[in-house]
């Protein structure tokens, strides 16, 4: 079972499943309705666009990037960011599409993800990660200023880079991100702990209080308890940490309750990403926050068609 489909297990609390499903494979070929991009052909066309996989040296050691379609001059690349776990692979079904829109993107393998060698670091935080993009990004020679489209987890060293060199961002997409201020708002809805608790509770608690504090639990030793914290502390700052770059929030549905944990924990978590979601479309000027349905945590595999809608409206500013 791949790490980013356990935590979304936990923290949405729905059973796990693969990540990289085929998503909305079937009907591709069927008309589009009124008001969204006709795929008919794209297949074929997606198959001929330009591809390119590289070793970036960052200092020492090498991350992973992969690129699909040619440069548009006057155009920003979109520079795709994974959740935790997957790889650039994930991306491929809008990738090609979009790049046969005539397009440039690029994803990363994240440190000790894939073909990216892994972090020197015992222990990892959004603060090292964004310090390995600030290295990509100097290394690879993309077009920048960048938009940064990020998945999931992605969302927190999107968030970072914003913080650290927002020169270098033209806009932003979170596409079901993790808001930093969930697991500290579950932690806090837990039932206090008894012997007799049931099963569900128990094993919400471990992760809750120990997985999370345990970066050998990531492929990238990602310490995630303390990365939230990082992250929740960008967005408390003052002014909203976009301030006026184009932003879209996609929101994905919440999940049913699960049996064994309390109702009031369930409402305490979708409170919370509720929230979270609110907050992060709130920290730009331009920011919208879209209600994505018909799709699990992988609308850009379930609904890319919306992915590479709300990618073309930040480009339009």
């Amino acid at each position: 079972m791949r790490m980013e489909a356990r935590f979304r297990r936990v923290v949405f609390l729905a059973v796990a499943t693969a990540l990289l499903g085929a998503g909305c494979a079937e009907g591709r070929g069927e008309p589009s309705p009124a008001g969204t991009r006709d795929t008919s052909g794209t297949s074929d066309a997606a198959d001929e666009i330009a591809r390119s996989s590289e070793q970036i040296d960052i200092g020492g050691r090498a991350l992973h990037l992969e690129c699909w379609g040619e440069r548009v001059a006057g155009e920003p690349t979109v520079l795709l960011i994974t959740g935790q776990g997957p790889t650039t692979s994930s991306w491929e079904l809008m990738a090609g599409e979009f790049a046969a829109d005539g397009h440039h993107l690029c994803a990363y393998d994240r440190a000790g993800v894939g073909g990216s060698d892994p972090a020197p670091e015992a222990s990892r935080t959004t603060e090292d990660q964004v310090t390995d993009l600030v290295a990509l990004l100097d290394a690879a020679d993309l077009q920048e200023p960048v938009i940064v489209a990020a998945h999931s987890l992605g969302s927190h060293p999107a968030i970072g880079l914003v913080a650290r060199a927002p020169e270098r961002v033209a806009g932003v997409v979170l596409i079901d991100p993790l808001p930093p201020r969930v697991g500290a708002a579950q932690r806090a809805a837990l039932p206090p702990e008894k012997p007799d608790e049931s099963p569900e509770v128990a094993e919400e608690r471990r992760f809750l209080t120990d997985f999370l504090y345990d970066p050998a639990q990531s492929p990238e030793h990602l310490l995630l308890a303390a990365s939230d914290e990082e992250v929740a502390t960008l967005l408390d700052e003052p002014g909203p940490i976009f301030g006026d770059l184009p932003t879209v929030v996609l929101q994905g549905p919440g999940p049913p309750p699960v049996p064994g944990l309390p109702d009031s924990y369930h409402a305490a978590t979708e409170a919370a990403f509720d929230d979270g979601f609110r907050e992060l479309a709130a920290e730009s000027t331009h920011g919208t926050l879209i209600d994505v349905e018909d799709t699990g945590h992988n609308i850009q595999d379930d609904q890319p068609d919306i992915v590479m809608d709300a990618i073309s409206d930040v480009m339009a500013g």
